[in-house]
């Protein structure tokens, strides 16, 4: 018993008190720090790649509240209008819906926790290396892959999802849809580019000038 080692932590011949447990347990507790923190910053850096696209077709607000009553009689096709205002203000679209979405879901306790759970699993998932195409564990006699675990999430996700506030979520969506088309109906749409009128006048006189030299 004499020769069994013990814990470097520990010194030689003594029991182990509170203070070594305590400190043991700081160990581990600023190794899981400093690896959540790596996590959450590579995901930072995912979540900024991805909506860049996005931040980068935000239009002007002042551009986007400028709203005028549309005259369906000079201007007939106004599906056509929609389409092309939805287009132009899509991430002005989406970052109102986005804010809408996360107050209702603030002011809900229960959306909250879902979403919080929903947010912890995914982290946990890509901290312990879920999206590696090498890992293909084997189920019932089928190899899974990454795609089938990805797919199997959002599937899972959206499960969730619809039995806490799928109903509410439903609603949610019909209004941001009214209120995005009834928008983009009556907005002027994107600015039309100025016809180079100054320049081919200018060329025009110097024509001129030249046939009267001549």
């Amino acid at each position: 018993m004499g020769d069994e080692k013990l814990p470097t932590s520990v010194p030689h011949g003594s029991e182990p008190t509170v203070t070594d447990f305590a400190g043991i347990l700081l160990a581990e507790l600023s190794s899981f720090s400093a690896r959540a923190i790596r996590d959450a910053t590579q995901m930072v850096n995912l979540v900024e790649v991805s909506i860049a696209p996005y931040t980068s077709l935000l239009r002007p607000w002042r551009e986007f509240f400028t709203i005028e009553l549309p005259d369906l009689d000079s201007d007939p096709d106004f599906l056509q209008r929609i389409v092309r205002n939805i287009a132009y203000f899509q991430a002005n679209y989406l970052m109102i819906g986005s804010v809408m979405f996360a107050v209702a879901v603030y002011r809900h306790t229960s959306w909250l926790l879902a979403i919080l759970l929903l947010a912890g699993f995914w982290a946990a998932y890509i901290a312990r290396g879920g999206f590696d195409p090498h890992w293909k564990p084997v189920v019932f006699g089928t190899e899974i892959t990454a795609s089938h675990r990805l797919a199997l999430l959002y599937a899972g996700s959206l499960s969730l999802i619809f039995l806490v506030f799928g109903q509410a979520l439903l609603v949610l969506l019909g209004i941001l849809g009214t209120l995005t088309a009834t928008h983009a109906l009556c907005h002027a749409g994107p600015p039309k580019p100025a016809a180079p009128v100054a320049a081919a006048a200018g060329g025009g006189e110097v024509k001129a000038k030249i046939r009267a030299i001549v």
